[in-house]
């Protein structure tokens, strides 16, 4: 389909889950510039979720945070970023792969509201700013989002720490499983970066051993932009986000899809279909010192979380 907004691999996933003519109609909103209202969308966020690839090709999703107005919309087809102004780590592995491979994925998210806006796009740094030329760009459905709140309460420079590792330790899989919210980033096979939101009641991954996550996959917008980069690459990066200390965890590795394992409709919302994401690496750090968080309450729409 020579006009589609799809890729290879989002095509024929659609095509396997019989959605593809929704997809078709969805992909009006993909665009190569920023929609109506994602200016002051973007300028107005203090976060946002990031992907990037090392020069082995793994996929590292990371979070960048800064006081509002660190990031800009420049105009419909560029946003920069202050460097400066951000108060995460720049011990992120992301600092150092978007100097090798510049293709990034970007997701705007204001939990507060579950809003969110994902931008591709290509990145280059200067020493003071890094400016994102937009590929692509389309909002997304407010879908198992978490609502919370965030303050950046120091906006002044702390040390920051990183422990690498490549099996969970008891500590990390207590976290994932008590998770209510995790970040994913992946890609196709020409190298164009995409980051997402996955989200569900606490309890919602489940962890089948010390290098293996199941996470379920919901109902969506039918475009199936994750789903499709993994039939087409299996590598991802997956991020999990402390709220209570401000603590990230980065897992980096490979996916498995599992498309229909029966029994499960009630923790899958009746898709029956999860992901296994086999962990090569892991990064902890504790990237977020001076950033609080409130929660406000889980989304309506998150399927149950009993065991399968």
């Amino acid at each position: 389909m020579t006009d589609s907004p799809y890729h290879k691999g989002e095509q024929e996933v659609q095509k396997r889950i019989g959605e593809e003519t929704i997809a078709q109609k969805t992909g009006r909103i993909i665009s190569d510039s920023l929609p109506a209202g994602a200016w002051k969308f973007i300028d107005k966020q203090p976060m946002v979720i990031v992907s990037s690839q090392d020069v082995k090709r793994n996929i590292w999703t990371s979070i960048l945070v800064g006081e509002p107005g660190f990031m800009t919309a420049e105009n419909e087809r560029n946003v920069r970023i202050h460097l400066p102004s951000i108060v995460s780590s720049k011990l992120d592995p992301f600092w150092e792969n978007i100097r090798q491979q510049p293709n990034i994925g970007m997701l705007f998210i204001e939990l507060a509201t579950r809003k969110r806006l994902r931008i591709n796009g290509i990145s280059t740094l200067s020493d003071l700013n890094m400016h994102v030329s937009v590929q692509q760009a389309y909002p997304n459905c407010p879908k198992y989002i978490q609502r919370r709140e965030i303050a950046v309460t120091e906006s002044n420079k702390r040390s920051h720490s990183r422990k690498r590792g490549t099996v969970l330790t008891t500590e990390f899989k207590n976290w994932i499983e008590h998770s209510d919210t995790l970040f994913v980033g992946s890609s196709d096979d020409q190298g164009n970066l995409d980051a997402s939101h996955r989200g569900g009641n606490p309890g919602f991954v489940k962890i089948a051993d010390e290098t293996t996550l199941i996470v379920p996959d919901y109902p969506g917008n039918s475009m199936f932009n994750t789903l499709g980069n993994f039939w087409v690459n299996p590598k991802a990066g997956v991020l999990f986000v402390d709220f209570a200390t401000g603590n990230t965890l980065q897992l980096t590795g490979k996916v498995e899809i599992s498309w229909e394992e029966a029994g499960t409709e009630e923790t899958t919302g009746g898709t029956m279909r999860f992901w296994k994401f086999f962990i090569s690496k892991w990064m902890w750090m504790d990237s977020l010192k001076g950033v609080n968080w409130k929660f406000v309450n889980h989304s309506s729409f998150n399927p149950s979380t009993k065991n399968h």
